[in-house]
């Protein structure tokens, strides 16, 4: 990776030298604009479907000084974002695992760097991204609560042109242009951190200023960096055809140590631990598409082959010794633990989806999708415990699990015009899964209805049924890679959710988008942990370890949008209840971490004039919900020697929510435009404007009858600077 980008650096720096410059102006920030044109607004007849294209998603706040997809899809209504700053979606009741992220029509499996900060989506490289909250079209499927279906766009046949752009801890390259002109194209972009170069050189005047040792406490004993790049060639085959390469990879990479020396010269006691950590984790993804296009018959494809890999390896390795003088004997107790979990699995798919557009009436698509899925997680665990040198107890251990699953799903839809005003989607997908000792067939009906009840008003219902084989099993609700992924199998069922739609699409003026949805989702076959305390979870049992329950989730959903050539604005507003039963546990329903009856979200753009804007975007939700003692009771003696205890009492889960959540985000960007079409920027953000520092978590203490809550929060006011070249 880091020989690639310093190659990549040589070729940036070439470039420059020879002048190339783009003839296009690009903004960097500005409001998210998240709908489409009128008109294409009034020819869907899907409903909960948002659209943005690549100067939409450059426009997106700059969070760290870098446009990123997940943090504009977050503040739209129906989507909760989890812990703050990360790269969490939460869609209508979903619980973040059930979301189908899609580059190039190929599935991501982790789609966040620096555990959450950036998404792996890079806004230099994407065309555009289609995000369904509901009223899911039949060629999708194998999750619960949305898709995230992301372009990467063909690199200029003409000329060439790109972008570079240094960030407060990340830079990003972009280059495009013809290999064959008006032929074959090519789309290359990439970023990577720098933070640990800037340590790498800050190093030696550490040392000098501090010493050696005291240098590297200083420093810090944590490394961390991120890179990834996406590759993207086209060939045009006829003026009908064309074949297309895509590629990406993302890596992350995290080490952190910890050394503990103490000495009492009183008692001779010594305690001298070291702990070293591993993290890598990242996906890799390839594939080859065909697309063609007959236009006297009205049919066209679009066919590919694909491989896909997400892979997480964790290594902790820890050295302890405890020496004690008892009697004037010395005691030493010796503990070396070395542990490693390594999570993969790999996908190797193919699909062929063809259109038939003939008919006045009817626009049919039809296909089939294939995967097999390959899923082998693994453990190991040495332990030797020594006293004076000798071997006291010992603990050997490696576990692993091997599945291959199969799925296949063919569907068909049918776009019908009953008419001047009504539109219906009418679908079916057949969803089968095979594993060892178990197969599953899921017929899932789509149905989707638009009626034109006016010029400027259209009324819209949906009904679509989704499956879900494949799941997250995770011991904890940190976006970490910790978790890992398995198979439905003869005790794991399939998760499922039934969503339906209802709501109206107001378009008064050319200026002005009202749009008000209402839905309900119920969903099947959810797994919850269970199992004892522990970061990762146990291969040898993880069927036993999770108890399966149901979700629900309803709620109404208001988006309001003001668009004219200097301003725009926003109001998005949702009111929704998202809840959870698990009768082996509690006896009713509950609601989920993530139940947020209110979220407002308030979004708004100026450009006084082709060389400056200002951007500001303030946030509200009713706070997350977590577990804790509500009261203690009194346990009774049960014999002469037992005295009594007491014990804590939990109302139900999540029965405590965090303080409410509220932040201001600013920005403001100063373009300079230069011949040849070439630009600068000059990117100023501030997030979290007014510096409220909103809780992460929460904790309870009880005493008696007396109840005091703690709430938890680390984040500030964070200023960032970016500057951006085109050229």
């Amino acid at each position: 990776m880091k020989k690639l980008c310093f190659s990549l650096l040589g070729l940036f720096l070439c470039v420059l030298s020879q002048g190339q410059a783009p003839q296009e102006r690009v903004d960097t920030l500005s409001a998210a604009i998240v709908q489409t044109a009128k008109e294409k607004l009034a020819a869907r007849s899907q409903t909960s479907i948002v659209k943005l294209d690549s100067v939409k998603l450059k426009r997106g706040f700059a969070v760290l000084g870098t446009p990123d997809l997940i943090k504009t899809l977050q503040i739209l209504p129906g989507v909760a974002s989890g812990t703050e700053l990360s790269s969490g979606l939460y869609v209508r009741g979903g619980d973040g695992s059930d979301n189908l992220f899609l580059l190039d029509g190929v599935p991501l499996y982790q789609v966040s760097h620096v555990i959450g900060l950036f998404s792996s989506f890079n806004t230099d490289v994407t065309d555009g991204v289609d995000f369904y909250k509901g009223g899911f079209p039949a060629r999708y499927g194998g999750r619960l609560s949305s898709v995230v279906d992301v372009d990467v766009k063909a690199g200029n046949f003409t000329k060439w042109k790109g972008t570079a752009s240094l960030g407060l801890i990340d830079g990003h390259f972009q280059i495009e242009g013809p290999l064959v002109k008006n032929k074959t194209s090519l789309n290359f972009g990439m970023r990577r951190t720098w933070l640990d170069v800037i340590k790498t050189l800050a190093m030696p005047a550490i040392k000098k200023k501090y010493g050696e040792v005291m240098g590297e406490e200083v420093a810090g004993a944590t490394h961390f960096d991120f890179g990834d790049f996406n590759l993207k060639l086209v060939h045009l085959l006829s003026p009908t055809a064309k074949l297309s390469l895509s590629a990406y990879y993302g890596h992350d990479y995290l080490t952190a140590k910890g050394d503990m020396n103490e000495e009492n010269k009183e008692t001779g006691s010594i305690n001298n631990s070291k702990l070293k950590t591993k993290l890598i984790w990242g996906n890799t993804l390839a594939s080859l598409r065909w697309e063609q296009v007959w236009p006297e018959s009205g049919w066209s494809m679009d066919s590919k082959v694909y491989y896909t890999n997400y892979t997480s390896d964790i290594v902790m390795d820890l050295s302890a010794l405890q020496s004690e003088v008892t009697e004037g004997v010395r005691q030493n107790v010796d503990l070396s633990l070395y542990e490693r979990d390594f999570t993969r699995i790999h996908d190797i798919g193919a699909a062929s989806d063809w259109l038939f557009d003939g008919l006045d009436h009817h626009h049919i698509r039809m296909g089939v999708q294939g995967v097999g899925h390959i899923y082998d997680p693994y453990r190991k665990m040495d332990m030797v415990l020594k006293v004076n040198s000798v071997k006291y107890d010992e603990a050997h251990g490696s576990s692993s699990l091997n599945y291959l699953g199969a799925e296949i799903a063919p569907y068909i839809e049918d776009e019908i015009s009953l008419g001047e005003r009504l539109k219906v989607n009418l679908g079916l997908r057949d969803a089968l899964f095979l594993v060892k000792g178990r197969a599953y067939n899921r017929l899932e009906p789509r149905l989707a209805i638009r009626l034109d009840a006016a010029p400027w008003v259209s009324l819209k219902a949906s009904y679509a049924k989704m499956n879900q084989f494949s799941h997250l099993v995770s011991v904890c609700y940190i976006d970490l890679p910790t978790n890992l992924w398995m198979p439905s199998t003869s005790r794991v069922k399939p998760m499922s959710a039934d969503q339906f739609v209802l709501g109206a699409l107001f378009t008064p003026s050319e200026k002005w988008n009202v749009d008000i949805e209402a839905f309900y989702k119920k969903m099947e076959h959810l797994y919850e942990y269970d199992g004892t305390n522990s970061m990762l979870p146990k291969l040898d049992k993880w069927e036993l370890d999770y108890l399966e329950g149901s979700g629900r989730a309803y709620g109404a959903e208001l988006s309001v949008e003001y668009i004219d050539t200097h301003f725009f604005g926003a109001l998005y507003y949702t009111l929704s209840r998202s809840e959870r039963l698990f009768p082996t546990y509690y006896h009713t329903w509950f609601p989920d971490r993530n139940d947020n009856l209110h979220r407002l979200t308030l979004n708004a753009n100026y450009r006084f004039s082709p060389r400056f804007e200002l951007y500001a975007c303030w946030t509200y939700h009713t706070g997350n919900r977590f577990t804790a003692a509500s009261s203690l009771t009194w346990i009774p003696p049960q014999n002469e020697e037992d005295s009594g205890n007491t014990d804590f009492i939990y109302s139900m889960p999540n029965n405590y929510h965090l303080p409410d959540y509220h932040r201001l985000d600013v920005g403001l960007n100063w373009h300079k435009y230069l011949r040849d079409g070439r630009s600068r920027t000059l990117n100023v953000s501030i997030y979290n404007a007014y510096n409220r520092v909103n809780a992460l978590f929460g904790t309870v203490d009880v005493t008696g009858k007396e109840v005091t809550g703690t709430a938890f929060g680390v984040i500030p006011i964070i200023p960032t600077i970016s500057y951006t070249w085109r050229f």
